[in-house]
């Protein structure tokens, strides 16, 4: 649940920023695969994978990366969970 939360918040970010700013993201989609260590037993790694319905070459994307990182559910991630991120864009 804790990984579907950091993903609905990254999604609610981007959706705040798209819509100031007059863009369309419907079709996004941010998937998440949980990895736990053993000892301790805790999550060590949120693997991520965001597909943005927009070309790379989009003048919007620094945003959107920066609304993901600076997104408040990331900022409140324990500094020793990996989030390594993969970004698709498909437009």
């Amino acid at each position: 649940m804790m990984c579907c939360a950091m993903a609905a918040c990254m999604e609610t970010i981007m959706g705040i920023y798209a819509a100031d700013n007059g863009l369309d993201l419907s079709g996004t989609v941010i998937t998440v695969e949980k990895e736990m260590s053993a000892n301790p037993r805790r999550i060590a790694r949120i693997v991520t994978e965001i597909t943005v319905p927009l070309p790379e070459n989009n003048p919007h994307k620094d945003a959107l990366l920066d609304c993901v990182m600076g997104s408040p559910a990331m900022r409140s991630l324990h500094p020793d969970i990996e989030v390594p991120l993969t970004w698709n864009w498909i437009g």
